[in-house]
């Protein structure tokens, strides 16, 4: 299927041009002039079935229709070259995937924003399904479980049953839920792969491509394991808080569908796509000879112990950060929740999105003063303090960020953390009244309402006794942001 001829650009109807060939566990992709053309190799593995050519041109066929929904700019068309079936696309540049982006610079948070909204907006058109949610997870268990155990000269006999064993705990955790997240619509025809080689950046957008064409069984997912490639491969790859960002901003824009209770399962969705990684570079080493695969034998190593890491349990924390307007409490709230609790970190529960919500309003639009009256921060409170316990039951680790200027506010997260059984840390930053006033009005496109004028008045509170741990938030963000990490290791 594959000859030299397919190294030459007149094959592709570029002549002299250089062709580029990359290869892939299931494809050739040829790279000539503005056009990227992808064969299927002729190969049949446990997931799919390229053997026949009648079978290739369907699969290049699923994948131009069901790809041009995420990217119909980059999906062009169908042709046939020297008998095989091909996919045309518009090539891009290498340095457009998001994975040469975390690997030259990484993702910053107005990115990992716009990947949040990327995937948001793909699970919003995804049609449903009704296959039960713990099916899906019992099969994708089992087919990794049967791998492992296969392959005892890359993965260790005693490591596969702590595997198997945990998976299996996990599952039973979680059944009731995943089901129930089915009945709510949660099940999907996802995109399936979306991970950050199958994702590309051009003016800034982040565009999926590259979906799953060949098993509407793999593809047919809840849309929080969909979400758990990308969360996995930013984690992974040292891109930490931009994987607590992604998942911080999607639970957001989705939150008439997700309630967080889906965070459940989390730990499993996260282990199952390392699993697969583990199982996809273990079958690539049995493809070579043994002097030839052994970086493809450590990866897959790599790749089952981090589906191990994610299935270990960690307490879930309740970390409080509060001060008055200008301390910084959300710029180190940020930074922490990375670092706490189970990946890809502890949810950020700010009260100035929370008065937001409730207003029905963007995160930007200024609110006047009835949206801060008595009543109206009692029902931001609550708001706050109910998203933050339906994390930490999900088992995820929680920041509340707020002001706290009241006594009974900063009680109420105390209560909390004590009628949930979790730990506590409440934290009270403080800085320079001038520097407080400077960094309100600096602040542009954000959430907080606040100005120096707001400031002056929240100076004059009576604050009542504080016996939250009291942090000097008068230096740089990252000075206080290492200030609170010392206190808060155990």
């Amino acid at each position: 299927m594959f000859d030299a001829e397919f190294l030459k650009g007149e094959t592709w109807g570029f002549p002299g041009a250089a062709v580029e060939h990359i290869e892939t566990h299931a494809a050739h992709v040829f790279l000539a002039g503005p056009r990227a053309f992808k064969i299927k190799k002729d190969v049949k593995l446990p997931y799919l079935d390229f053997s026949s050519r009648e079978k290739r041109q369907q699969a290049l066929a699923a994948e131009l229709e069901i790809n041009r929904i995420f990217s119909g700019d980059i999906y062009l068309g169908l042709m046939e070259v020297r008998g095989e079936p091909v996919l045309v696309m518009r090539r891009f540049a290498g340095g457009a995937l998001l994975s040469w982006q975390m690997a030259h610079g990484g993702i910053d948070a107005g990115l990992a924003g716009k990947l949040a909204a990327m995937a948001a907006h793909s699970h919003d058109r995804a049609p449903r399904r009704d296959t039960p949610g713990a099916g899906i997870m019992t099969g994708l268990g089992a087919q990794l479980s049967g791998a492992f155990v296969d392959s005892p000269d890359i993965f260790r006999p005693a490591e596969t049953i702590e595997f198997h064993a945990a998976y299996r705990a996990a599952l039973q955790t979680g059944k009731a839920l995943l089901n129930a997240r089915s009945e709510r619509g949660l099940v999907r025809r996802c995109h399936g792969d979306m991970h950050a080689g199958n994702i590309i950046v051009e003016a800034g957008e982040p565009k999926l491509f590259d979906a799953i064409e060949f098993s509407e069984k793999i593809a047919t997912i809840d849309v929080l394991y969909d979400l758990a490639f990308l969360v996995m491969d930013l984690w992974t790859n040292a891109e930490r808080r931009a994987a607590n960002l992604v998942l911080n901003r999607y639970l957001h824009l989705r939150r008439n569908a997700e309630d967080l209770s889906g965070l459940t399962a989390l730990p499993l969705f996260l282990a199952t796509r390392a699993g697969v990684r583990a199982l996809v570079s273990a079958d690539l080493a049995h493809e070579q000879q043994m002097r030839d695969s052994l970086q493809a034998r450590g990866q897959a190593l790599d790749w089952f112990r981090a589906a191990l890491a994610y299935l270990r349990p960690a307490a879930p924390l309740l970390v409080a950060i509060g001060g008055l307007s200008g301390t910084g409490k959300s710029t180190a709230a940020a930074a922490l929740a990375p670092g706490i609790g189970l990946a890809p970190g502890a949810i950020h529960v700010r009260s100035d999105i929370e008065r937001k919500v409730l207003a029905g309003v963007s995160e930007t639009e200024r609110l006047g003063a009835a949206h801060y009256s008595r009543d109206a921060s009692f029902a931001v409170y609550d708001a706050c303090l109910a998203r933050a316990e339906a994390a930490l039951r999900a088992g995820q680790a929680a920041v509340l960020d707020a002001v706290f200027a009241a006594p009974h506010e900063r009680r109420a997260a105390e209560d909390l953390a004590r009628r949930v059984g979790v730990r506590f840390e409440g934290l009270w930053l403080e800085a320079p009244e001038a520097l407080l006033k400077s960094r309100v009005e600096s602040r542009h496109g954000d959430a907080s309402d606040a100005t120096p004028q707001v400031v002056d008045r929240q100076l004059g509170y009576d604050l009542g006794q504080i016996g939250w741990r009291r942090i000097d938030a008068g230096g740089s963000a990252s000075e206080t942001v290492a200030r609170i990490s010392a206190l808060l290791t155990p």
